[in-house]
């Protein structure tokens, strides 16, 4: 008897030592963990390099699977540019779309960065300091359908779709909104896109109301209201102004203006 109830305490306590010691399982993020995330680096680069932050964003998304690919993960490489014979930094061996002589499949060099700060900086100067780019940077700051359709033809990535994919993805999560923000509001970016995603909305579902009524109504605030993502007051006379007036002018100095689950493999050239 002695002897079972040693070995059970034995299983037991091995079982136990096992569970305490065992990996937590690691839970995927979402694209808007990552919009959350990554938002206010687009905003930044966007004022920066002149690059949409939608498109930032989009790329982002796509290239790094939300941020869950190997190349994010254990090189901050958000953004699928391989190493470049003039690369200095840290590399990943990675299997991409390079193929040998025998047309085997052969790990790709790409780039490992220090944060992924450095990896959004860095895709703007690629972008901005490679001619094949060039073409882009004339088109509008708002333009993100000539950005995404532009990527495709200057041959960013092999995928024929992957203007497409941008698209899909800016307009799903009206990652448009963040190219609307101002170099004032980049700390604030997040509060700036949900309060505007909101208006947005609000004015398509009341369009019709809110034209024939121009007498100052009560607003209904979006639920995050209450949760502290409008934190001024500022935030709500703004919402209350461009929702009742239905204003879609372009905001002047001093003023406020008015994932798909894809993990896609695509190689910038």
């Amino acid at each position: 008897m002695e002897q079972f109830l040693a070995s059970l305490f034995l299983v037991f306590t091995l079982a136990t030592t096992t569970a305490q010691t065992a990996e937590p399982v690691q839970t995927k993020t979402t694209a808007d963990d990552y919009i959350q995330t990554y938002a206010e680096l687009a905003v930044q680069e966007m004022h920066y390099a002149g690059i949409p932050a939608s498109i930032t964003l989009a790329q982002g998304l796509l290239e790094s699977g939300c941020g869950n690919s190997r190349l994010s993960m254990e090189g901050n490489n958000h953004f699928g540019i391989k190493c470049k014979d003039y690369w200095m930094g840290d590399t990943l061996m990675v299997l991409d779309d390079d193929y040998n002589a025998e047309q085997e499949l052969i790990a790709s060099c790409f780039r490992v960065y220090e944060s992924a700060a450095v990896s959004y900086r860095d895709h703007s100067d690629f972008l901005m300091l490679n001619t094949r780019y060039a073409s882009l940077f004339y088109l509008e700051p708002s333009d993100y359908q000539g950005w995404a359709m532009g990527l495709q033809k200057c041959g960013y990535a092999t995928n024929p779709q992957y203007g497409n994919l941008l698209q899909t993805l800016i307009e799903r999560y009206a990652l448009d909104v963040f190219d609307r923000v101002p170099a004032r509001e980049i700390a604030s970016c997040l509060d700036y896109y949900a309060t505007h995603k909101y208006i947005d909305s609000h004015r398509r579902d009341t369009a019709e109301e809110l034209v024939s009524n121009k007498e100052p109504k009560a607003v209904r605030l979006p639920g995050f209201y209450k949760a502290g993502w409008l934190r001024s007051n500022r935030r709500q006379a703004m919402i209350t102004e461009l929702i009742v007036q239905g204003s879609t002018e372009p905001a002047t100095d001093g003023q406020d203006d008015g994932f798909l689950s894809f993990e896609v493999t695509t190689t910038p050239k």
